[in-house]
């Protein structure tokens, strides 16, 4: 009767081991992916700031060609609408890209498991 108490004993531990490796690698993945998405926050906010003032630099350099400042605003308006299109047409391409860096950022630590039990 001893031996099955210590092995429902250790049978436990495992589990308990197994659980909080788990939560503990659940914890750094979401930690990993949240940390990634303020970034991204962060640098498309900066990108916000540069296409904003280049925008009022683009109006200013027309004012300052000789165009009326509403023509000047029409022709930057122009500008960005056909950036607004090229982004719609590779949206696939620019999704595609951030899933695979999110599935990358989630599979990191299984595939550096990998390489090192390959390397045994």
């Amino acid at each position: 009767m001893n031996i099955l108490g210590t092995l429902k004993e250790k049978i436990r531990q495992y589990a308990d081991v197994y659980i909080k490796l788990l939560k503990l690698n659940f914890i750094g993945r979401t930690a990993n992916l949240v940390s990634y998405f303020l970034f991204a926050t962060i640098v498309i906010f900066i990108a916000f700031c540069i296409i904003l003032f280049f925008g009022f630099g683009l109006v200013e350099g027309c004012v300052a060609m000789g165009l009326p400042k509403v023509a000047s605003f029409f022709i930057v308006v122009g500008f960005y609408f056909l950036l607004l299109i090229i982004v719609i047409l590779l949206r696939g391409r620019i999704t595609r890209s951030f899933a695979g860096d999110v599935v990358k950022l989630l599979t990191k630590d299984e595939e550096k498991e990998e390489e090192e039990n390959n390397r045994d």
